[in-house]
């Protein structure tokens, strides 16, 4: 097995990959898109303030991983560690610019008030333009959709001709189709028994609907962007799977931990068929799965938070997950050495998969 631990040099392949000025490069190339947008259609002063609070909304807080992944595949894969070409930077750009309007719509399903403790977009417009909550829910349901299409306008201005944008557009589509059914099966989840739910239930939504498009999907197009075979592409797809589905287990595990009585708790509020909840249902005694049923049916509030949480930490599952996400990431790092990646290659996207490991440190 390759050991991470003591792996040389592991940090600087991580600033060597992903520098932390990608991210200012990444939010001035969002701030221009949307700026150009406000401008085109000024000759109507109510469209000003719809595009000014989804641009604070795309670039307050975040990590955008997602277009940094995508740098980071097509630096490995080139060996080439200066800025990438523009084309490389507007496509990477683009999955921030679809990460957002997913966001937006995901907001709106979870009913959630807030997003990285900030207002969630339709709760901006609620406020800053004084209508009601329908009305801002509406709004946010469009400003989805016209974000979509900002996304889409800027891939077609991304510089890629021919068979290379055939093939990078094919790529997010298919990201795309795979994370609205994940979500399909995310919103058909919920209103499944517990104990109908199969653990391949669970991992095919986690697959489609986080780690592709978090984490495959960008390697994935990184690599195309690289013109790398498509043995290379993948193998990048299942490393990425694999890591993609512990980084959505590490999510499930942090939301555990924040301040209950703060913010929104989606996961526990409305009973989110989560793997760490499903977990602590499968390990549960007769009386323990008793008692999380009743917590599931009681009024949402602090109470229920605290007895759901009690209950998912008490049944030892939080452990079992921390080992899964463990497991998941010695499958992936195992995986790289049968990929047909040059030494150096191999050693980078290492430190792609330690990055996963800090990830999931910070969850425990």
């Amino acid at each position: 097995m390759i050991q991470l631990a003591g792996t040389p040099d592991l940090a600087f392949s991580l600033t060597r990959l992903m520098p932390g000025e990608d991210r200012a490069r990444i939010d001035a190339r969002l701030t221009r898109v949307f700026d150009q947008t406000r401008r085109r259609y000024a000759c109507n002063p109510q469209v000003a303030p719809l595009v000014e609070e989804a641009l604070k909304f795309t670039l307050e807080g975040g990590k955008r991983i997602r277009p940094r992944l995508c740098l980071a595949a097509y630096r490995i894969l080139t060996q080439r560690f200066e800025p990438p070409p523009a084309p490389v930077w507007n496509v990477a750009v683009v999955l921030e610019a679809l990460h957002a309007f997913m966001l937006v719509h995901d907001d709106l399903m979870d009913q959630s008030l807030t997003r990285r403790d900030r207002p969630t977009l339709h709760e901006r417009y609620r406020e800053g333009l004084n209508v009601s909550a329908r009305t801002a829910g509406d709004l946010g349901i469009v400003a989805g959709d016209w974000m979509f299409a900002l996304a889409i306008r800027m891939l077609g201005r991304a510089g890629l001709q021919g068979t290379r944008l055939a093939r990078v557009v094919r790529i997010i589509a298919e990201m795309l189709i795979e994370t609205g059914l994940g979500q399909s099966l995310d919103l058909l989840h919920d209103g499944r028994s517990l104990e109908s739910i199969t653990e391949e239930d669970i991992t095919t939504l986690y697959r489609w609907k986080t780690a592709r498009y978090t984490v495959s999907g960008p390697l994935v197009l990184g690599a195309a962007l690289a013109n790398a075979p498509a043995a290379t592409r993948r193998c990048l797809n299942r490393f990425g799977d694999l890591l993609g589905f512990g980084y959505q287990i590490c999510n499930d595990l942090e939301s555990l931990e924040d301040d209950l009585e703060r913010g929104d708790h989606a996961d526990l509020d409305t009973g989110k068929r989560t793997y760490v909840l499903w977990t602590a249902h499968r390990v549960l005694d007769p009386l323990g799965r008793a008692a999380l049923a009743q917590a599931l049916e009681a009024p949402v509030g602090l109470e229920r938070r605290r007895r759901l949480r009690d209950l998912i930490v008490r049944s030892g599952a939080v452990a079992l997950c921390r080992q899964r996400v463990h497991d998941l990431r010695n499958e992936a790092v195992e995986l790289l050495q049968e990929a047909p990646l040059t030494v150096a290659q191999r050693q980078d996207f290492l430190a792609l998969a330690q990055l996963f490991t800090d990830m999931g440190s910070a969850a425990s």
